[in-house]
Parts: structure tokens; sequence; C-alpha cells
């Protein structure tokens, strides 16, 4: 299968709100659903940063979304960047983008989200003075912003005068703050500190209706969500749920719908590690290889925390689809297509910590999963778990046939 490709629209294509949202040269929070271009208005501010040679640096939470805009920072690396050279090229790519909590063990010391305000900004104001001679970053950009305590955004300005965030309430996954406060909080302890504006995305660039009014039924109780009108997305088709196969049908269709889509970005959800060991080991055995020298035709490629090293370092190299990982790696990424297989283990995610005391899945999980879609959302399960409830077989026809 094909190199998994992030889509970066022209500069010249943004809409009115994201061209409001990227024109500022001082600090912004930019708040907004799903496929409202937060990420693409944190590149576009990057890229402007690279080219005015400020000595910048973009932190996302996840290595998902790093892997994904390494892969288009080098294929556009001309149209991107201009006359830079190779060598700096390589140097902005491996070096200027890096997960936070990777970033602080690596330069600071062992991340600690509980770390109290005033410890938080010596920490941050001795990795200035020591290790950067006083000098404060030109500008920091924050991706998927909510999934950082207050503790950094109340300390952000010890290291840098210009900070972009981009945050979204509805993907509050590790619950750092209250319902509905992610951006009111994440301003208010920015202006304390510096001028920032905020700037709210209110489109959905992504979904179709069909995909939309889907996520929105699993958060049914957000009224916010709720109040989104869908009215005007593209029109598309049908969501394929089906609630009563077992594992190794379910598996038959996933292969089913990446042999009749070769040339789509596609992303299997999951809920935990052994499910994409799962997916990846029956993909195997039909012939499927993430190794690096794999045919085009038969590659994939997964993601979780402490996965195979090899594997890792060819991900790293090529993110290929399709692309297998949990349901909490996926935010910042879109899809032409989502697989969300394995779903009768919602019941068991929904209720199961992890080692953080936090579920494995909520709601917000699958309302944000299913947003990743663009144009086609599969759901295959072995039976109707609660977080399906809404879900009446007869209403949704099986449509694998029409479609493949």
């Amino acid at each position: 299968m094909p190199e998994f490709r992030f889509t970066l629209p022209a500069i010249g294509a943004l809409y009115s709100d994201q061209q409001l949202a990227y024109d500022p040269r001082e600090s912004v929070l930019v708040s907004g659903g799903p496929g409202s271009g937060k990420t693409v208005i944190t590149i576009f501010r990057f890229l402007r940063s690279v080219s005015d040679d400020r000595d910048m640096m973009l932190f996302t939470f996840h290595n998902t979304l790093i892997y994904t805009i390494r892969g288009m920072l080098k294929e556009r690396a001309e149209e991107l960047f201009g006359e830079l050279d190779q060598q700096k090229i390589n140097n902005i790519v491996e070096n200027r983008l890096a997960t936070f909590v990777r970033w602080h063990y690596l330069n600071i010391k062992y991340y600690n989200d509980k770390e109290v305000n005033e410890t938080m900004g010596n920490n941050f104001r001795q990795y200035i003075r020591d290790k950067r001679r006083g000098n404060k970053f030109d500008e920091l950009f924050f991706d998927e912003g909510q999934d950082l305590p207050p503790n950094v955004y109340n300390n952000a300005a010890e290291l840098s005068d210009t900070i972009t965030v981009g945050a979204d309430r509805a993907q509050n996954y590790r619950q750092y703050y209250g319902e509905d406060q992610v951006e009111d909080i994440i301003l208010d302890s920015l202006k304390e500190q510096i001028d920032i504006d905020l700037y709210y995305l209110g489109g959905n660039h992504r979904n179709t209706r069909e995909i939309f009014d889907l996520a929105k039924k699993f958060v049914s109780g957000d009224l916010r969500v709720q109040g989104i009108d869908s009215s005007s997305l593209r029109s598309g088709n049908a969501p394929q749920i089906e609630t009563d196969l077992n594992r190794q049908q379910q598996f038959e269709n996933i292969r089913t719908i990446i042999a009749a889509n070769p040339n789509s970005n596609i992303g299997i959800l999951v809920h935990f590690t052994d499910d994409i060991n799962d997916i990846k080991k029956d993909l195997i055995e039909h012939d499927f290889s993430c190794a690096e020298d794999a045919p085009e035709a038969l590659s994939f490629s997964y993601y979780y925390n402490g996965m195979d090293k090899e594997d890792e370092r060819t991900l790293k190299k090529q993110l290929r689809t399709p692309f297998i990982t949990t349901f909490e790696s996926c935010k910042g990424l879109e899809f032409d297509i989502v697989i969300m297989p394995l779903f009768e283990l919602s019941d068991v995610a929904m209720k199961k910590f992890n080692r953080e005391g936090r579920h494995y899945a909520t709601s917000s999980h699958y309302y944000v999963a299913v947003t990743r879609a663009k144009n086609d959302i599969f759901i295959f399960s072995e039976y109707k778990p609660r977080s399906l409830g809404f879900y009446v077989k007869e209403e949704q026809p099986n449509v694998m046939d029409k479609l493949f």
C-alpha cells in the first residue's frame, strides 16, 4: 500500500476563518472541532517561522502525528521550504518536531504532569539558562494542546514569548480540564504572561454529513456538538455498522476493504495493543508486511507505545497505509476510510482503567475516531455493545456488496 499522506492544502486555499488564525505574527490560541483545520494552521504558522529563520519547536502529544508530519514535510520539502538546503531541511524535520513528553525527558527530566507550578517554572528557567545560554525560543507551537495540563501553560512564557496552541474541548481525553473549560483555562493562563488572542474555526472540512451525524450519536449529551449544524456538509456513503461478525469475519472484511481501496489512506482504530497485534498477525498471515522492504501493494504500518523497535524504525522512515493504531493515538490524523473493528470490546474499554488511571475509551474517543474519516466509516463488532445503543440494524442495511 502507498505511503500515508498528510493532507496539507495550498495556503491560498485556506478558508476565511483559517486565514484569520494564520495571519497574526503574535501568539494565538486556535480552537475548533474535528476537521476545522487546527493542525493545518499550526503547521502553516510553523512553516512561516521556518521561512523567517526563527528558532522554534513544534510539540505534539503522540508520535503518530509527528511521523505523519515528518513524512509530509520531507515529501514536499522543495514546495514548502523553498531554497533551504537539504541538510537544514533534515535538521528541521528531525529536531524541530517532538512530542512534549519526549522533549521534556531529554532536555529537562522525566515529565511529571502533576508537577507543581513553581517547580515547572523553575525547570523551564533552568533549561533556558543552562542549555540555551539564556535565549528563549523565538516561537513555540503546541498541537492538540488539550493533552497537556495547565502547569505547562502557566509557565510556557519561560520558554517563549510567542506561542501558538491548537485545542479542542471535545478531545479532552486526559481530563486535565473540567468539562467545556479547555480553551478558557489555557487562554487565561497564557494571558497572564503574554498577549494572545483566541481564534475559533467554525467549519468542518473533512467529514461527510453522514459521517458527522454518526459521530454526534456517540456524544448525545454534548450540547455543543449537538448544536453543530451538519446540513451544509457534503453528502456521502452511509456508515457501515455490523454487529454480528465473529473475529475472523471482521478480519476478512478488513482485508476486503484494503484490497478494494489500494490508493486510499486507511486507518484501523482499536482499543488495545493486543488488538493491533492480532490484526497485524492476520495481515502477515495473508502476505502483508510492515518490514522496510515490503512490496508496496502489501505493506502496512502500525503504532503503539512500546512496539517492536525495528518496526518503529521503519515507521519513522515511512508511514504506510493501512495504518493500525489505538483510539488514544489517532487524534490529529485523517483518513479516507476508517475501520473500527473488534468494537465488542467497547464494553470492557469503557470500564477498564489504563496505567494512568483513565478509562481506555470514552464516548469522546469514539466521536473523535469517527471524525477521522473523510469518505467512509466501518464499525465491526461481534455483538452490539452499550456504546452502540443508538444503532438499529434495520435502518442501516449492509452496503459492503455495493461499495466493493
